[in-house]
């Protein structure tokens, strides 16, 4: 599966609200759910290294669910061969996923 066009936003918990966001209401997102789902691994990989704010540190599990969901819903809802010719851009997953993310991700909010 190739990388889509980036979502050109910066790793943080704002941006993090506004992609789970878009991911609730996908009818009215610029992005597609792969799109959300790649920028939500990206951001894991640019704190896998490093001493992030326990804000990050808190955000991370949310984000890493949101990738390894997309993957497993893939997995889970497709077969081989409709995975080899599907255009993953076009699959969604459940809206309430991305709102009990952005929920979780508001909780952070508040105890920042």
């Amino acid at each position: 599966m190739s990388q889509s066009p980036p979502v050109p936003l910066p790793f943080s918990l704002e941006s993090a609200m506004q992609v789970l966001a878009w991911g609730a209401a996908p009818d009215a997102s610029p992005y597609s759910h792969k799109q959300i789902a790649e920028w939500c691994d990206a951001y894991w990989c640019e704190y896998i290294d490093v001493d992030a704010s326990p804000e990050v540190e808190r955000l991370l599990p949310i984000l890493t669910d949101v990738e390894t969901q997309w993957d497993l819903f893939l997995a889970n809802t497709y077969s081989l061969e409709q995975l080899r010719t599907l255009s993953f851009e076009d699959v969604r997953v459940p809206s309430e996923w991305f709102a009990d993310w952005l929920e979780q991700a508001r909780r952070i909010e508040l105890d920042a």
